[in-house]
């Protein structure tokens, strides 16, 4: 049987990290919701494509 080991401090920054890992899956409307299959094909596309990419920073920047 596994032992499971509780920390009863934890530090302020594994707090935040926990609280904001635990908020972002809350706050995410697509959360627990299958791909379907054009998309799963697109990001398989995407993925071995030798395009170059945008970041996200530079498309925020354009649409400020």
């Amino acid at each position: 049987m596994a032992t499971i080991t509780v920390y009863k401090k934890l530090t302020p920054q594994i707090k935040s990290f926990i609280v904001r890992a635990i908020q972002e899956i809350l706050n995410d409307p697509d959360f627990g919701l299958e791909l379907n299959k054009k998309a799963k094909k697109r990001l398989r596309q995407a993925a071995v494509s030798k395009q170059k990419t945008i970041p996200f920073s530079e498309i925020k920047k354009n649409y400020r």
